[in-house]
């Protein structure tokens, strides 16, 4: 069976006037520490979401290791719905958290299933460094659950899935974060 990672990114700079925040000091700190842990196991593929904060928490690893980052437009963020401005996404964002994916609008759903397509092809053992969203979003297809919002990865945090060629499964959730704020 294949390995996949889930890696939920580290800390990111808040703040409206970051389109695509980098790391916080605490974030890169976090980012050295899951490379050092996973830098004593066996060589993973890595990928990352194109949003500087994935490719952040990546690097360290992808250093360590000597390993290229394969950048995947697929495992990036959940699409903002037409009409909401940047400045209002993370109130949109807060408020799906507590809705079910069977209400969601059509480029939600679509970007879901091109992230589980996506994962039922890979054949290698891979690490994915990506956000929130994607990681509850297959959790929920996973547990067969339509609720958006499964757990509260922390930052940092491996969800641990396999695949059998035909099926993923979840072996592990990640650690959860104390605090249930984005």
């Amino acid at each position: 069976m294949t390995k996949i990672l889930l890696a939920r990114h580290g800390e990111a700079a808040k703040g409206e006037h970051f389109l695509d925040p980098p790391l916080t000091k605490l974030g890169r700190r976090q980012a050295q520490d899951l490379a050092y842990k996973l830098s004593q196991k066996e060589k993973l593929k890595i990928i990352s979401s194109p949003k500087l904060r994935a490719k952040q928490t990546a690097e360290p690893l992808a250093l360590n290791w000597g390993s290229h980052i394969e950048i995947i437009n697929c495992v990036t963020e959940i699409p903002t719905p037409k009409g909401i401005p940047s400045n209002q996404r993370p109130s949109w964002i807060r408020s799906l958290l507590n809705q079910e994916w069977s209400l969601n609008d059509s480029p939600q759903v679509e970007w879901r299933n091109r992230i589980f397509n996506y994962l039922l092809n890979i054949n290698e053992d891979t690490i994915i460094y990506c956000h929130f969203m994607v990681i509850n979003s297959i959790v929920a297809q996973l547990r067969e659950n339509n609720r958006v919002q499964q757990f509260h990865p922390d930052y940092a945090s491996i969800t641990e899935l396999k695949n059998d060629g035909t099926k993923l499964h979840l072996v592990q959730l990640g650690s959860e974060k104390r605090s249930h704020i984005l």
